[in-house]
């Protein structure tokens, strides 16, 4: 694939993943658990049938070589995706994309704990960058009586970031079989929390099935498929460009502006991530660095 085109197929990734928050509150009557359940439940079946396909006899094996690391990136997924759906379900897009737009520092940070992978300056410049972001939204939600939102974002953060330190680990795991397990586990979990009122009308249906259905599963695909032509810092931009598409989709649709301490703390958190991967692109390949 030309660079070219697998960077487009990473902005459309990122587009389609932008519209998040809008789905989440168009099932403004179904509660959290619901949401995570139907959602997941229909992404994972999904990504079962085109792997299915495009496996065909070797599906069981598919699933068999992610082995007992990929299990654990995909519960560590499937937790990322029941903390997502809650936070965006009780607290502003922006609130969570801002918080969430610090996945790659975090990342950074647990790769140097567990594989010892080098930190550079720039990347402790960032974190020093992205932690000051993120404690002006706390101390904007402390003064505004519900700091909920930001813990289940922060949840999710750090085991995305768990999910991406396996990817590191187990560089040969295919992500697709990954994220069609993590899903269903995420429906798993919810299953005790919303089996007692899983009954749907017609119009809930129509948009779970765009949203979990189709929508998800291609952006999950899109992401994987650039993600093999694309270097790791150019990956990175995927984070500050879906947040900036989701805030603007929760401001143009949803009418949700973002309060100062989340705007400027999230400014610094897209400088942070933005600057670390732009310098990442231009600077010369090196062995071992985070």
């Amino acid at each position: 694939m030309r660079y070219s085109l697998a960077f487009l197929t990473l902005v459309g990734a990122a587009t389609f993943a932008s519209f998040n928050g809008v789905f989440i509150r168009a099932l403004g009557d179904m509660t959290d658990w619901q949401i995570v359940f139907w959602r997941h439940l229909l992404v994972g079946l999904m990504l079962c049938v085109g792997l299915a396909g495009f496996y065909r006899a070797g599906l069981v094996s598919a699933f068999r070589k992610i082995g007992c690391l990929g299990i654990f990136g995909a519960t560590a997924f499937g937790l990322s995706l029941v903390f997502l759906t809650m936070a965006l379900h009780t607290s502003p897009v922006a609130d969570v994309m801002f918080t969430l737009a610090a996945i790659p520092i975090l990342t950074a940070l647990m790769a140097w704990v567990t594989l010892r992978e080098r930190i550079e300056r720039v990347t402790w410049i960032a974190m020093i960058g992205a932690a000051i972001g993120v404690a002006l939204m706390v101390v904007g939600h402390l003064a505004g009586g519900s700091i909920k939102g930001v813990g289940l974002s922060v949840g999710c953060a750090v085991t995305v970031s768990v999910f991406a330190v396996i990817l590191r680990w187990g560089r040969d795991l295919d992500m697709i079989p990954m994220f069609a397990v993590g899903s269903l586990i995420a429906a798993a979990i919810a299953l005790p929390f919303s089996y007692d009122n899983l009954s749907l009308n017609g119009e809930t249906i129509t948009i779970l099935v765009l949203w979990g259905g189709l929508i998800s599963p291609i952006y999950y695909s899109l992401f994987v498929v650039a993600s093999r032509h694309i270097r790791a810092g150019e990956l990175m931009l995927v984070v500050p460009l879906e947040t900036i598409l989701a805030v603007l989709l929760a401001w143009l649709v949803l009418a949700e502006i973002p309060g100062t301490n989340t705007l400027i703390g999230g400014i610094l958190i897209i400088v942070a991530v933005s600057g670390m991967a732009i310098y990442r692109i231009y600077e010369r390949p090196k062995g071992g660095t985070a």
